[in-house]
This record gives C-alpha cells, structure tokens and sequence, in this order.
C-alpha cells in the first residue's frame, strides 16, 4: 500500500534535514557516540556528566519538536548522565519521542525499541527517602540500572524507574509506571 503524501510529515523531513548537521555538532561537543542514520526531529538537551558515557546506535530517531509526533511532545528529549561512571546505551533503530533519560549508574535501551512520547527513564531517587535533610543530602540516595529490552514497544507517558527490567518483545501500556521487581 502505497502511503499518501501528508504536508506535516513532508515539512517536518525538511525541517529534520535542515537541522542535521547542527545535532551532529552539538552531540559530538557533548562526547555522545553517535551511530551513522541517525534521525533528529529537533536539538535533544544533552547533559553529560564528565567521566561517563553516552552510546546511541545506528539509525536512531528523535523526534523533539511538539507538533513532529502527532501525540505531540510536552519538551525536547533530555538525555543526562547524573554522576560519573554513568552510562546511557541506546541501541540500533531505537525510536524517542521527547521525555527525559536520566543514569545515576545506567540505562540500556535494545534493539528495535519504541519509547513513546513524554515517557521519563530514571535509574535514581536522586533525593534520599528519609525525611531528614532531604532536599540537601547527597547520601542515603538510592540508584539502580535499568534494562529495557529488544523491541519493547513503551506507551505515551510512561514512567520506568530504578532497576526496572523490561524482557524483550514487551509491550508497555500508556501511562503505566514499571517499578524494580522486589
């Protein structure tokens, strides 16, 4: 079946085009390791602590801009790395449309992923759970890996959190929170 032509998807490939080169510089001023084909619809936001590792696979797609997903973006795509040693492995034709990943140790998307649009990644706390002094203590914080698997497809606003492990092929319900299994 042939795909009829849609105006809005034809001026966001233009817009994409026009933008390319800008991405490709930013993220190599960032450190990230970029893989060739790689697709942004809009700048990400790269925050890369010094001393870890951002890795994005080969013909991977960003989409940042609101109206480049038709369930629309709330923001561009943040990437951040919290501490150093953290690592964000993103693997080959890996789809994000806006939200936020966020690695006080790691996060591993596979292959074939979709994270739908405004779905935030966190593997930390970032705040101790303990009442005392909570806003400004920096210990007492608990981090843990996540690991999401080949062609898991992720709804709109979802919310994967610390040590969360999503098995290859699962399916994500929109707006559902994935917790560490206990």
């Amino acid at each position: 079946m042939r795909e009829k032509f849609v105006l809005w998807k034809a001026l966001n490939e233009l817009k994409m085009y026009g933008v390319k080169p800008f991405v490709w510089i930013y993220l190599k001023l960032k450190g990230v390791e970029i893989g060739p084909s790689a697709r942004f619809y809009g700048m990400p936001k790269v925050l890369k602590f010094r001393g870890s590792r951002i890795k994005i696979g080969t013909c991977f797609e960003n989409r940042n801009w609101w109206d480049s997903n038709p369930l629309g973006i709330n923001h561009s795509t943040i990437i951040c790395t919290w501490a150093r040693g953290a690592k964000i492995t993103i693997g080959r034709d890996v789809g994000i449309s806006g939200g936020s990943l966020v690695a006080a140790k790691s996060i591993t998307i596979g292959d074939g992923t979709l994270v739908g649009a405004n779905t935030l990644i966190i593997d930390s706390d970032f705040h101790p759970l303990k009442s005392k002094n909570r806003r400004y203590a920096k210990r007492g914080v608990r981090s843990a890996p996540i690991k999401i698997g080949k062609n898991v497809f992720i709804g709109t606003n979802c919310t994967i959190l610390k040590g969360a492990i999503i098995p290859d092929n699962a399916v994500i319900p929109a707006g559902e929170t994935v917790r560490r299994k206990k």
